[in-house]
């Protein structure tokens, strides 16, 4: 007697027929990016896809071998005709072929392409839809990519991100030294190569106390960022899912410089974060005490105290002249210590 061969994987309930899988795509076609956001796409080619997520107990198609396309455009191809910035959506064309943004059009008393009407033509501008889909999904590689950062972002916003990139690079201070690294790797330089003290502080709003030379030299701060448990946290992930396809790093500890200063008879003491963009991060402020036992037959009396509280400048290059223009502790020569003359500091540095 023949046995029934049992139904296969994948056939109907009542029909039994083998449902058509589709064949995989290698690139789906290019689809608008409804949260644009200054986040790293997943291709280099900036290829984003949108729709549902598969559920999570559903097993993942294989991805794709990730492919980057390199295109060389005339950058004045992606320039405003009018103000001559990027092209910034929604993006207007005339009849030649001239681009405007829709804000530089807006501006326009009349409907009419300057460069059309400079040449002695009349033309218009219109809207044009399809522009506004591939100037949109245009992605570039942060110009600080050699420095570690791995964003891509927006044509339109690359202004924008350059100018507030934590991984723009720092200038070793040492001189006859063209050293330039991020924050963090400009820390390590400056320990390793050149011997530079380092004190570590374990969270903001801690209390540090030091104590340092009269003459100098110029000192590193270190903070952490964040105690190890809520690093932990925010590393767990649930299911493994990427969420929103950020590949953030971990928040690292800030770097500062505490300058010593001669100032006249008296010694300035400042604090400045060493960051090449001020608007990079968070912004901080400190509070410097400089302290000394009361004069010698005063007994009884309180010892002196110096205090200053000011937000914290950025400088490109630890120690730089321009750090000194902002706000400093001034120690008058009776508040130094010792033989050594050493000023007793503390030092309190918190996020604003």
């Amino acid at each position: 007697m023949k046995q029934q061969r049992p139904p296969s994987m994948g056939s109907g309930a009542a029909g039994g027929e083998v449902a058509k899988q589709e064949p995989p795509q290698l690139l789906s076609p290019l689809a608008v990016n409804h949260g644009r956001q200054e986040s790293k796409p997943r291709e280099a080619g900036v290829v984003v896809s949108f729709g549902a997520r598969p559920a999570a107990a559903a097993t993942p198609p294989p991805r794709p071998r990730k492919l980057t396309t390199v295109l060389v455009v005339d950058k004045a191809r992606l320039c405003c005709s009018l103000c001559s910035l990027p092209l910034k959506r929604p993006i207007y064309q005339c009849a030649v072929g001239h681009l405007a943004c829709g804000g530089c059009r807006m501006k326009l008393r009349v409907n009419s392409c300057r460069p059309c009407a400079a040449g002695g033509a009349a033309s218009a501008y219109a809207l044009c839809p399809g522009l506004d889909v591939f100037y949109g999904e245009l992605h570039l590689p942060c110009p600080y990519e050699t420095y570690g950062c791995k964003s891509y972002i927006p044509y339109y916003r690359a202004a924008s991100h350059q100018s507030a990139c934590e991984h723009a690079p720092c200038l070793c201070a040492e001189p006859g030294c063209a050293f330039a690294a991020p924050p963090r790797a400009l820390l390590a330089h400056l320990a390793g190569a050149h011997a530079w003290p380092v004190h570590k502080i374990p969270r903001f709003g801690a209390i540090h106390a030091l104590r340092v030379p009269a003459a100098g030299p110029d000192r590193l701060l270190v903070v952490a960022a964040a105690a190890e448990e809520e690093v932990g946290e925010n590393e767990q992930d649930d299911n493994g899912d990427d969420g929103d396809d950020k590949d953030e790093e971990t928040e690292g500890p800030a770097v500062f410089v505490l300058s010593v200063r001669a100032r006249g008879e008296a010694t300035a003491v400042s604090v400045a974060c060493v960051r090449a963009n001020a608007r990079a991060g968070p912004q901080y402020k400190c509070v410097l005490w400089a302290k000394a036992p009361a004069p010698r037959g005063a007994a009884g009396r309180a010892g002196r105290r110096l205090c200053m509280e000011t937000d914290v400048p950025s400088c490109a290059q630890p120690g730089e002249a321009a750090v000194e223009d902002g706000m400093w502790l001034g120690v008058a020569p009776v508040m130094v210590v010792g033989e050594s003359r050493e000023i007793h500091l503390s030092v309190l540095i918190d996020k604003l």
